[in-house]
């Protein structure tokens, strides 16, 4: 297990200047720099080439990429070339603010999804079937972006129950009742956005399991669907929705963007959208290398899980 892990772990630094370098090269592409998107038509040429010298963009891609890389390294992300502040600070800032909203969300969508999944997939064909499969037919049809503005009509315009922008009240910080009337319409958005992939996942795992020649045997024994249900398919479905867990690692992090931009949620969210618009690179590149880290510890974790909660698998075998 340990040289696994390790092995996986050393396959991590070749991954990660891959995926760096090439997300450099796209935003290098791109006919505009930040320059042009944080100048004005009135500044003269000279003055954006001063700007571009100030801020190294006149030196090659490759240096460019090479200094970054360097400082990276060593644990130094740089700072935006729009704000100015460090980037390492931003994300320290701005993570917990996107773990606080996506956590709970993935969370009671992975809890709703085992338990509806179970249901429609032991009851194929039935009418609750058809109801829970018709509902996430109807949640993955509809766009985040509408169904969020939909909430922030009717709770937010309409009923006046909750707050339509921010993650607390100015003055409220720290107050838990203020922060959970923010948090209610975006968790609602985001629990409505994951739940229904999920759904459909443990409910083909489930009907999976039903055609089983184990399924069939029990029934002839006298076995009702909820013994089996619960005694066997259960467990065996599980076991495949653990490395979901992991994978979602990731998701934590990058998961809510259009959520988090349209309540005005001071997540990752917004930080990345504006970064992008400005190609502000340093910003983006971290971005990009968290989430590609959590990816690649997602899938670590996912691969140790289902080793442990099934004996059979050997990882040391599939790392040879």
């Amino acid at each position: 297990m340990l040289r696994y892990v390790l092995r996986r772990m050393a396959q991590l630094v070749p991954m990660l200047v891959i995926i760096t370098l090439i997300v450099f090269v796209l935003i290098h592409l791109a006919p505009y720099d930040v320059i042009d998107a944080i100048t004005t038509p009135s500044m003269s040429d000279e003055t954006k080439q001063l700007m571009r010298e100030k801020f190294g963009l006149d030196q090659p891609m490759i240096v460019q990429y090479g200094l970054w890389l360097w400082n990276a390294v060593r644990g130094d992300l740089g700072f935006s070339l729009v704000s100015r502040h460090s980037v390492a600070a931003d994300l320290a800032e701005r993570i917990p603010n996107t773990l606080s909203l996506i956590g709970p969300a993935y969370l009671t969508a992975f809890i709703l999804a085992i338990v509806l999944g179970l249901i429609a997939g032991s009851r194929r064909g039935g009418r609750l079937d058809r109801v829970i499969d018709g509902i996430c037919s109807v949640a993955i049809a509809t766009p985040t972006f509408w169904f969020a503005l939909l909430v922030i009509y009717l709770f937010g315009y309409q009923l006046r129950l909750f707050p339509i922008l921010g993650m607390h009240s100015v003055g409220k910080q720290g107050d838990l009742g203020d922060f959970l009337a923010h948090f209610a319409m975006p968790y609602l958005v985001l629990v409505v956005a994951l739940f229904p992939d999920l759904t459909r996942y443990v409910r083909a795992s489930t009907i999976a399991q039903f055609d089983d020649d184990y399924v069939l045997v029990q029934r002839a024994y006298g076995a009702s669907r909820g013994f089996i249900l619960s005694r066997h398919v259960s467990r065996n479905v599980l076991l495949p929705i653990i490395t979901q867990l992991g994978l979602a690692l990731p998701t934590l992090v990058t998961g809510a963007i259009v959520t988090e931009s349209i309540f005005g949620w001071p997540g990752i969210g917004q930080y990345i959208l504006t970064s992008s618009a400005a190609l502000d690179y340093p910003v983006i590149l971290a971005v990009v290398l968290v989430s590609a880290v959590l990816t690649v510890l997602g899938n670590l974790i996912a691969d140790v899980l289902y080793a442990a909660a099934d004996p059979r698998i050997r990882l040391t075998q599939g790392a040879k």
